[in-house]
């Protein structure tokens, strides 16, 4: 319960101000004069007000919105058993403690971008922002600076990982203690009801997640958050400590629900070297440009900085490595008596608690018993802090780090060159490679033992048991200036990579720029080895290797060994010729440009459509052949890139293409102009363009697939009208829907943001279509604050909701759209989930049947059939534009085109299910999962006969690898009780036990009650 006000001087005044009301709007608000209004408030008064007033003040408080309810108590410093207000209060208390600490001799500075992007983040459907940064880069710095940044815009929690035990925390929990909000019965539950009453949103910023593991623990519980406590107003930023990368795919709810800003400015990176140069010379007396280079790459993070700043001077020293650098500032902070009293204290304090860290390998060395060392209490607080539990913990996970791999190097010193010292860095790496903290540790421990042992890091970095997929890339990509990486070292990598079937090690070696030297001339047929066992796979690794190392020399050497011939090799180079061509007359330079294989010269116009290549007299040269190649598949590969010509060139390419032989040639120069921005970067493209399809007689007849761009061209950039021209227009949409419900759609997901005065004629003309699809898209597209139920940005996050639930799906496997129609009402009015508009009568009545379908069960989603998974990305599109809600691919397919099925499913805002194949395996499910999809279905054609293996048993392993949702059909019905009691399926899909029965009315309701009570009894 909230406390009730005495109504003390500030107490009148806060609700007073909480209105925006001055003194006199408040007494006439009353029914009060100003000066008695001013007296409540005086400070001096003590007495207390008269009943009469503390009624008429309680009853002007009961009438504030919740909004203002909920800031008037927050103001108060009450908590109130709500979620926003008591998040708030305690948020506030914990930073003003935070406040009062000492300062640092650095003050923190937000980065911008970051603090930007968490802005739009707030101001987004999205419910979730993932942070990554690496050691020491400020996350826990930043959600202080969001929590103190936010408090007009959102109530914030600032929760820690390091305060949990991970394996009983319950987040939910958590959250509601947070908030002093008792959990109840059931914490998920208690979550949701109080989430559901929010009225702005209240961040839970949730720090200090080091590892895959701790993520996996923290993803999944807020997976399920998600999924119980629906409200948008709950929102979730997390901090990510990387590399390595984390993969979100796992937990689809949060996964959906993840804000992706347009650029990278959402993670946390060094400072550039200009930044950090102003930082130190704020702070420090010795000038930046006096540190060593390797000093200076290091102060650009954060907390190398403060260590530096703590421990000077370190101007005109040699350089330091980030193990050196701390062992420097450690030193000199507690100074010589100190450290040789305390460093071996300390190191035992971090072996005490990581002990869990030490390789198991190492344990023979350790001494076993490790009771928390006795520490003086005038340690420094740069190294130590004394939690609230009275607890004596380091200062950051960094310190902790490098005590505990002062321990672990040391042991491996003493334990030389042994397979139990390879071991202990084999275990060490696998860490590394899902948790940063160990990874952090791997580095420290690589650099001290280099200082100590660099010959002991030799011989594992070449031994025969040493892992080619973590250590020793690890060392490779680590190792930087290190003693150890000597010439003979590389090259006996680089051997081992040669005939490693994984890439990890050559990735790693490309890395290293002592690999260039350590090669010598044998480096150009490395390198062709590694293209011609990994290809693409390491297309960019190469590619920065040439850029970083190669002269021209080294080029054309490259160039000559290779074998340009074939098409494969030759397209690698013709991908990146901008690396190895200044002169277009160049003779190798034709060999491209004439080669037989067309992927060769498509290969030069990919180059071209590279943002990071500007177009200059040679790629003018280079397109200029490619425009008039004689293969369309050329020309259509090079055709949206015509607009990053210069000047009137590109006006003359695009001229030539929209009057190419070819209607694919054509459409594709045409959605190169949609690239060019909205208002159009290029206005003179899109004139021409415009002049061209308005005279030239072949588009006057375009083919119907052509249609949607020669129309999406002629819609986005139109002219003002009048009214018998937007009359016109309205009557155009009418006769082909296709390109105005695509732009209306993606208008909605926020992929197209047009002109106010372009979106309100297109929604103007969509209104008055004949068409009731386009009128139901343009009413869709006019809503600027769309319920929750209605946001085309949350679709993927509710169908994914329909996980551990049962849901009906009938699918209308008929030739007759008439009678499918009849059905499909039928199957809504029963509460059938879903209406499936199967393959059957797509291919009879063609996808215009999808929208006569919708039409008729408007608020049930509609799921299109659609049979060619390998033109996903077109399949998505054709049945977007006739209505359908969600998408079903059926057929084999490449995981290239389920991501581009999935890039236009969320373009659109329609979430994809992928058919399973028999033969689906975990790695190919994980594959899916990460390109993107939405769903899994598992279909059985009752008509091949019935085999040993039943959908339910494909289902059961099936969800067993992933937590998307999972849909099942084959021939089921009401009198399948074991199918109706499985908990193997999340959809049930029937067909013909509905679309076949006499009384299809009767068997739909029939089968929906059961399915429905199945699940109450689940």
């Amino acid at each position: 319960m909230t406390r009730r006000p005495t109504w003390t001087p500030p107490e009148v005044k806060l609700l007073r101000e909480v209105q925006n009301l001055s003194q006199r709007a408040f007494a006439q608000r009353l029914g009060y004069a100003q000066s008695t209004v001013v007296g409540w408030e005086k400070p001096q008064r003590a007495a207390p007000l008269q009943h009469e007033t503390v009624e008429v003040l309680d009853v002007e408080l009961g009438r504030l919105e919740p909004d203002r309810r909920e800031r008037f108590d927050q103001e108060r410093g009450v908590v109130v058993h709500r979620l926003g207000a008591g998040s708030a209060v305690r948020t506030a208390a914990i930073l003003a403690t935070v406040d009062s600490e000492p300062g640092a001799p650095l003050p923190y500075t937000p980065p911008a971008g970051v603090v930007g992007s968490a802005r739009l983040f707030l101001e987004s459907s999205a419910r979730v922002f993932l942070v990554p940064g690496s050691a020491g880069i400020g996350k826990t710095s930043l959600t202080r600076h969001l929590a103190q940044q936010f408090t007009r815009e959102a109530d914030c929690q600032l929760l820690t990982v390091g305060s949990w035990e991970m394996s009983t925390v319950d987040i939910a929990a958590e959250i509601l203690r947070y908030a002093s909000i008792p959990r109840g019965d059931d914490a998920l539950l208690t979550l949701e009801e109080h989430s559901a009453r929010l009225t702005r949103p209240c961040l839970v910023l949730v720090d200090g997640i080091a590892s895959h593991e701790a993520f996996a623990t923290v993803g999944r519980q807020i997976d399920a958050i998600l999924r119980q406590a629906t409200a948008s107003a709950l929102r979730f930023l997390l901090t990510v400590r990387t590399p390595p990368a984390i993969e979100t795919t796992a937990h689809p709810l949060l996964h959906a629900s993840l804000f992706t800003p347009a650029d990278e400015r959402h993670a946390l990176s060094p400072w550039p070297v200009g930044e950090a140069r102003a930082h130190w010379e704020r702070a420090a007396s010795a000038s930046f440009d006096s540190l060593s280079a390797g000093i200076q790459h290091l102060v650009r993070t954060p907390l190398y900085m403060k260590l530096a700043l703590a421990a000077p001077p370190l101007a005109g020293g040699g350089d330091l490595g980030a193990y050196a650098l701390v062992d420097h500032c450690v030193r000199r902070v507690l100074g010589t008596d100190g450290t040789e009293r305390y460093f071996p204290l300390l190191t035992e304090l971090a072996h005490r608690y990581g002990h869990d860290d030490l390789p198991a390998a190492l344990n023979v060395l350790d001494d076993g018993a490790h009771p928390v060392p006795e520490l003086p209490s005038d340690l420094p607080a740069t190294l130590l802090r004394v939690t609230q539990h009275r607890q004596v913990e380091f200062s950051h996970d960094v310190l902790r780090e490098f005590f505990l791999s002062t321990r672990i190097a040391d042991l491996l010193h003493r334990q030389g060159r042994s397979v139990a010292a390879v071991q202990a860095l084999n275990e060490l790496a696998d860490r590394a490679s899902t948790s940063g903290a160990a990874r952090s540790m791997f580095a420290l421990v690589l650099e001290r033992l280099d200082l100590l042992a660099p010959a002991l890091l030799e011989a594992i970095a070449t031994a025969p048991t040493a892992s080619l997929r973590t250590t020793v890339p690890l060392m490779m990509s680590m190792a930087g200036a290190a003693r150890f990486l000597t010439p003979e070292v590389l090259r006996s990598c680089a051997a081992r990579a040669e005939h490693d079937n994984d890439p990890a090690l050559s990735r790693a070696l490309l890395g290293n720029p002592r690999l260039h030297h350590a090669l010598g001339p044998g480096r150009y047929r490395w390198l062709l080895a590694l293209l011609r066992q990994f290809g693409v796979t390491l297309w960019a690794e190469v590619t920065s290797f040439v850029e970083e190392n190669f002269d021209s020399t080294d080029a054309y050497t490259f160039l000559d060994l290779a074998n340009l011939a074939d098409g494969a090799e030759a397209t690698f180079f013709a991908r990146h010729f901008y690396l190895f061509f200044a002169d277009a007359a160049n003779s190798t330079l034709e060999i491209f440009l004439s080669h037989t294989d067309w992927r060769v010269r498509a290969a030069l116009a990919e180059a071209l459509g590279d943002d990071t290549v500007s177009v200059d007299d040679t790629g003018l040269t280079v397109m200029t052949r490619l425009v008039h190649d004689t293969d369309y598949k050329v020309r259509a590969a090079i055709a949206p890139d015509v607009g990053r010509a210069p000047g009137h060139a590109a006006v003359t390419h695009l001229t030539v293409l929209l009057n190419d032989d070819n209607w694919h040639v054509r459409e594709r120069a045409l959605q190169g102009l949609d690239r060019l921005g909205l208002p159009s970067r290029r206005p003179d493209l899109i004139q021409a363009a415009l002049d061209i399809l308005a005279t030239e007689p072949a588009w006057s007849r375009t083919p119907g697939h052509i249609r949607p761009s020669q129309d999406r061209l002629r819609i986005l950039h139109a002219p003002p009208r009048d009214a018998a021209a937007s009359n016109e227009e309205a009557a155009a949409f009418a006769h082909d829907p296709r390109a105005i419900v695509t732009i209306l759609r993606e208008i909605r997901t926020g992929h197209l943001t047009p002109p106010d005065y372009v979106r309100d004629r297109l929604i103007d003309g969509g209104r008055r279509s004949d068409r009731w699809l386009v009128r139901r898209e343009a009413e869709h597209a006019a809503m600027t604050d769309p319920a929750e139920d209605d946001d085309p940005r949350r679709v993927r996050e509710r169908y994914r909701r329909i996980r551990n639930h049962r849901s009906v799906q009938i699918a209308l496997d008929l030739h007759d759209v008439a009678g499918a129609v009849q059905i499909a009402e039928a199957a809504a009015d029963a509460g059938a989930d879903f209406i499936e508009v199967g393959d059957p009568l797509i291919k009879e009545a063609g996808v215009r049947a999808i929208e006569q379908i919708k039409s008729a069960v408007e608020d049930t989603p509609v799921i299109a059939e659609m049979m060619s998974a390998d033109w996903g990305r077109d399949q998505v599109v054709l049945a977007a534009q006739a209505g359908a809600d969600i998408v079903q691919l059926i057929g084999p397919a490449t995981t290239a085109s389920v991501r581009a099925a999935v890039d236009a499913g969320r373009r659109l805002a329609v979430p994809i299910l992928l058919d399973v194949p028999v033969k689906a395996s975990h790695r190919w499910i994980t594959e899916m999962e990460r390109a993107g999809v939405d769903g899994f279905t598992v279909t059985t054609n009752i008509d091949v006969g019935i085999g040993s293996t039943t959908p339910l048993d494909v289902a059961r392993e099936l969800r067993h690898w992933t937590a998307l949702p999972v849909a099942v059909s084959g021939g089921f019905s009401t009198t399948d009780s074991a199918v109706l009691a499985s908990p193997d399926w999340d959809i049930l899909i029937v067909g013909r036990s509905v679309v076949d029965a006499l009384d299809p009315a009767t068997a739909a309701k029939n089968l929906v009650e059961l399915v429905h009570l199945s699940e109450r009894h689940r």
